[in-house]
């Protein structure tokens, strides 16, 4: 055996090893999904159960207001991605094609903004919403959700944008177009990896986040999927497999969006990448 193939096989060793570590969350959830409640707390603990069922699967929906839960996740999370999308795009586009005074310092100052851990803007933020009339309201999570994502994603779609050369956008408006048909008609659909990368980045942010939910929506009927998972577990009573179902099925949102996005999305991060 040569050197080359005995670090091919060491690589793939490591490989196998790291995927069944990532995996292995997700089996247990699975697993204990299946099991019968009674079964969730033998010691030891089975891998296989021993009587699968599914009865979790809708015991669920009942033990809790779980399809509420569902739809507010949904609101917030479609409406905050579409709204940074909305904000991200002209902003990245201006940073990429224009230079203008304290440019680079005001997108340096708009990453910055991501450095600071988000549990310290809890109590600005509740006392904002609660100033405006916006707390426990789809409104409230929207905005706030959008202020976290948009940062992020106007520097990201900068980066694709530059990479995009300025002589597409001249050459359109050579042939009549306006700067803003310029960009709609045609630098957006070369952007199209890029935005679907941004989107699944913001998406992802509003549809798992806790703390903001947990401290803006103060009602049971405004909880969204992360804080109603963690209402689901009680002081003197956890059902792991309706908890562990719930947790499988929430994540189904966010597996369809990535199905969808992933010929986008290596390519949009690479992309975003090559030039900043």
């Amino acid at each position: 055996m040569n050197k080359n193939n005995f670090k091919k096989i060491i690589i793939f060793f490591l490989l196998v090893i790291i995927t069944l570590i990532v995996l292995f969350p997700v089996f247990w959830m699975i697993s204990t999904s299946l099991k019968t409640r009674p079964e969730t707390f033998d010691t030891p603990p089975s891998w296989i159960p021993k009587k699968i069922t599914i009865k979790a699967y809708f015991d669920m929906w009942l033990m809790k207001d779980f399809s509420r839960y569902f739809l507010n996740t949904l609101i917030v999370s479609i409406t905050a991605t579409i709204l940074s999308l909305i904000l991200s795009i002209p902003a990245s586009y201006g940073f990429a094609r224009f230079r203008f005074k304290g440019s680079r310092a005001l997108i340096s100052l708009i990453l910055l903004t991501q450095m600071l851990p988000l549990v310290i803007l809890i109590t600005p933020y509740f006392i904002l919403m609660r100033y405006l009339g916006l707390l426990n309201t789809h409104i409230a999570l929207i905005l706030a959700y959008t202020s976290f994502s948009l940062p992020f994603s106007t520097w990201m779609l900068k980066g694709f944008f530059s990479s995009i050369p300025k002589e597409i956008d001249e050459a359109a408006m050579v042939d009549g177009c306006s700067r803003l048909q310029a960009v709609i008609k045609v630098v957006i659909p070369l952007a199209v990896p890029g935005i679907g990368a941004t989107a699944l980045f913001a998406f992802l942010l509003a549809w798992n986040h806790y703390i903001f939910a947990l401290s803006l929506a103060l009602g049971n009927d405004m909880y969204t999927i992360s804080v109603g998972l963690g209402s689901m577990m009680g002081e003197f009573r956890i059902a792991w497999n309706q908890l562990m179902a719930a947790a499988l099925i929430s994540t189904i949102p966010s597996i369809v969006l990535y199905m969808f996005l992933e010929q986008y999305f290596v390519q949009g991060l690479t992309g975003g990448a090559i030039k900043g």
